[in-house]
């Protein structure tokens, strides 16, 4: 079945930069399974001639493939700083003329752009539809379509003041919908970022958003849009990534800067903050790209009209990891995630890195952010159980049962002795009311912890949420209390029927 994939990722690759490798194989497997199968197609072979001569079936087949979780106010320390600091200082640029425009690039269903507005109508009020215009693209015209309407579920509002919710959204059959006022102050286009050229009215932006996209795209594909990027800002412009990606996407493009620990791109130097941290400079000289944009603009100069001084970059020493993974153990979570970034960006020790952060964001409740750098790690190594452990830990957390027992079991397949996995099963078997499984998960904890209550569970970066020793204790208590159940269940009955 590889093989047969093959053709296919290489087809979805030219088209839209999508890597479907490692645990992204088995979404592409199904999805072509399911489309070749609506579309009445015999085979894959047969799928493969229809997709390359019908674009609207390719289209379908997209959808299937982009991952569409988010959620409103996704990173909220990145909005507030883009609401409070960035944009009034673009606002205040001399020359301003015409509002101030924002991209939102791979906009998913909508709610990062919609989170923007809702905050730039909370600090300028009504003067938001006259100060900015927003727009948001997206390859898939799918989620396109739930974009515009506005509808979300309960579950796109973690984290969201109820306030806020209460102000902008009306309770309707499926969930909530946004308020008409700010649904028509985004406008949502079809949008392939690798496409030779772009609409012409997507040009000229003080501001793109492109926040959790990144990941899903290889290093050379990357640097091709953060050129076309380049192109599409004014020659002052700002360029934000996820906070969990900006430091490995620094690809010589773009000026990174730091501003209150929050990391972006620049494009010119009077947007440079002030206290700035320098974190990299924009190179002397940049490969002149051709114009992305179908109509003729005003070209921003390029790098070589643009005299910049060549400035010393310091390069500290890497962190040791040992003492980053302490801090993560201490809770001191600002100062790890700054020093899991640098060395992220080094490409150092990027697996234990990865597993590092992902912790943190897990303890924070960034679930997709977290998932998005586990996938990462398990696409490197399926087998790994700091990344097995923490996704079903997610899982758990988010109240997926099932899913949650799927890779627990993956864990305790991998390392048989994964105590902490056998105790994570016989916690959801209990709940779920599955006696048996759970006293055999139980007794598995008990047969490793009994004989050495210092013995490890197979991870070797992540957290232990409970030590051995208090592990153990609970196995054994809940061991006896689905004894004592079992016990009065099966004596609570007479044989006839009747209570004893």
């Amino acid at each position: 079945m590889s093989q047969e994939l093959a053709s296919f990722k290489k087809l979805i690759h030219e088209h839209c930069g999508l890597l479907l490798e490692g645990i992204a194989e088995e979404r592409l497997r199904k999805a072509l399974q399911k489309s070749a199968q609506q579309a009445g197609c015999t085979g894959l072979v047969d799928y493969e001639k229809l997709i390359r001569r019908d674009a609207e079936q390719f289209d379908r087949l997209i959808s299937l493939l982009t991952v569409n979780e988010t959620y409103f106010f996704r990173e909220p320390e990145q909005i507030q700083l883009c609401i409070r600091e960035l944009v009034p200082r673009l606002l205040a640029l001399p020359g301003r003329n015409g509002p101030l425009r924002i991209l939102s690039a791979g906009c998913s269903s909508g709610e990062e752009p919609y989170s923007l507005v809702m905050a730039l109508r909370e600090k300028f009020g009504e003067r938001a539809s006259q100060l900015f215009h927003v727009d948001a693209g997206d390859l898939d015209r799918q989620i396109l379509e739930k974009a515009r309407m506005g509808i979300y579920s309960p579950f796109s509002f973690r984290g969201v003041e109820e306030s806020l919710r209460n102000r902008y959204f009306q309770p309707v059959e499926r969930g909530y919908q946004l308020s008409a006022d700010i649904r028509r102050l985004v406008h949502f286009h079809e949008l392939n970022l690798l496409a030779p050229v772009f609409p012409a009215m997507l040009r000229n932006y003080d501001l793109i958003f492109f926040r959790n996209v990144s990941i899903y795209f290889d290093l050379e594909t990357r640097k091709l849009i953060h050129r076309k990027f380049f192109d599409l800002l004014k020659p002052q412009g700002i360029l934000l990534l996820g906070s969990s990606e900006t430091l490995g996407n620094d690809l010589g493009v773009f000026e990174l800067v730091e501003e209150q620990g929050q990391y972006y791109f620049i494009k010119g130097d009077v947007l440079r903050p002030v206290n700035s941290q320098a974190v990299s400079w924009r190179p002397a000289s940049r490969e002149v790209q051709q114009p992305v944009v179908a109509a003729p603009v005003v070209k921003a100069p390029t790098v070589t009209e643009m005299p910049v001084t060549a400035k010393p970059v310091f390069s500290p020493p890497l962190p040791d990891l040992q003492k980053v993974r302490q801090l993560v153990l201490d809770e001191q979570y600002e100062k790890a995630l700054q020093q899991l970034d640098r060395l992220l960006s080094a490409s150092y020790e990027r697996s234990a890195a990865l597993l590092l952060k992902s912790w943190i964001l897990l303890s924070r409740k960034a679930f997709p952010e977290a998932d998005q750098l586990l996938n990462l790690v398990l696409e490197q190594d399926p087998w790994s159980v700091d990344a097995l452990l923490m996704k079903g830990m997610s899982c758990k957390w988010q109240l997926q049962q099932e899913q949650a027992l799927e890779w627990f079991k993956k864990a305790s397949y991998t390392c048989p002795e994964c105590w902490t996995a056998h105790y994570n099963l016989a916690e959801i078997y209990r709940q779920m009311d599955n006696t048996a499984a759970a006293m055999r998960a139980y007794q598995a904890v008990r047969r490793i912890l009994s004989s050495d209550r210092a013995a490890g569970d197979g991870s070797a970066w992540i957290p232990r949420l409970l030590p051995p020793g208090d592990t153990l204790f609970l196995a054994e208590r809940q061991l006896l209390k689905l004894k004592e159940t079992g016990m009065l269940a099966g004596h609570s009955s007479a044989p006839g029927g009747k209570d004893v």
